[in-house]
């Protein structure tokens, strides 16, 4: 460029890091503004007395060589010289009888498992399974080639093109939840623990078949050294690009003048103007605090009123002085007796 433009950018987790790498790559100059003294944002991991508590990545699409999103990773700098753990199970669900379900990645030992386990839902679990192996060819990255705002005729002909072999699985599994699809099983154990398998019973059934698949194909594998470590690698990959990152600078206001965002306030009152103003911080903090819901049509306001309830996330991390190595690296524990809280049966 010949004149150089500055982009201000909001938050320095993994999306304000990466928007970050790419301006300066792509001839920006940049500075980031983080309220914490840490990156990563949500990616991150804390020590407490000599346990480390990892607070975020169970698995990384892209985590493998020549799969989609990996490039993405590699220019980045996350993934340069960093192994992969590729675990061949995502998790198991263990009954209050001492029954368990295991969730392999491999289709067919899910398969045979799970027919050993109820032989009556032999045929939904043979669905099931083949749903994996065909989820194993789906590059989910054909979705997000282009902002659909940039996409051409010829970009929408050619990602329909690539997705027609997947439009009846798609219509299959997509509005299916784990929840729903559980509820079909005879056997009472799976009937409860398949709604669990993904840890989120309203998981729509396509994500958690893809998910297996990614990680049967090692594309969906655990990065060494955890959370903090990949962000701190994106980190050192956009300090060495050139760009700035202020740490303890949490932004109170997006400057806007004449409907255009120029510059940011902190909260100590300094001023940085811009050419161009990136948040990626919440949309509601965004939206109705940095710029007052100035800029709110109909369709924002109903995104945040309310009207779709999230439930909230309560993490509890306990370090434990054993060796837990036999055990699963992930499992979930049904209860005998349902718990409620706020109405709500768990």
């Amino acid at each position: 460029m010949s004149e150089e433009k500055k982009i201000l950018i909001i938050g320095a987790g993994i999306a304000g890091l990466a928007a970050g790498c790419f301006a300066q790559m792509n001839g920006y100059q940049s500075e980031i503004f983080e309220l914490h003294d840490l990156p990563g944002g949500l990616c991150t991991a804390w020590e407490r007395k000599g346990y480390w508590f990892d607070g975020c990545i169970h698995y990384l699409f892209g985590s493998g060589p020549d799969q989609p999103f990996n490039q993405v990773w590699q220019e980045l700098g996350a993934l340069v010289n960093r192994p992969i753990i590729n675990h061949d199970t995502f998790m198991e669900v263990i009954g209050a009888d001492g029954r368990s379900l295991t969730l392999y990645a491999d289709p067919d030992k899910l398969q045979d498992h799970l027919t050993d386990l109820s032989p009556r839902d032999a045929d939904l679990i043979e669905d099931l399974c083949d749903g994996v192996r065909l989820f194993m060819n789906f590059d989910m990255s054909a979705l997000q080639q282009k902002p659909k705002e940039l996409m051409t005729m010829l970009d929408w002909r050619a990602m329909g093109q690539q997705m027609l072999p997947y439009t009846l699985p798609l219509a299959k599994w997509g509005p299916l939840s784990a929840a729903e699809f559980g509820s079909q099983f005879s056997d009472p154990f799976l009937r409860r623990a398949v709604p669990q398998m993904f840890a989120w019973p309203e998981i729509p059934m396509m994500a958690g078949l893809s998910l297996l698949a990614y990680m049967h194909t090692h594309n969906a594998g655990f990065p060494a050294g955890g959370s903090l470590e990949f962000a701190r690698a994106i980190e050192q990959r956009y300090l060495a690009l050139g760009g700035t990152i202020h740490y303890k600078a949490q932004v109170e206001k997006i400057l806007v003048a004449d409907d255009t965002a120029v510059g940011v306030r902190l909260y100590d009152d300094r001023e940085f103007l811009g050419d161009f103003v990136v948040s990626c911080a919440d949309g509601q903090s965004t939206i109705f605090e940095m710029l007052d819901g100035n800029y709110v049509d109909r369709p924002l306001e109903r995104t945040y009123d309310g009207r779709m309830p999230i439930l909230s996330q309560l993490q509890i991390s306990l370090g434990v002085d054993r060796d837990m190595s036999n055990e699963p690296h992930w499992a979930m524990y049904l209860l005998d007796e349902p718990l409620e809280i706020t109405g709500q049966s768990y």
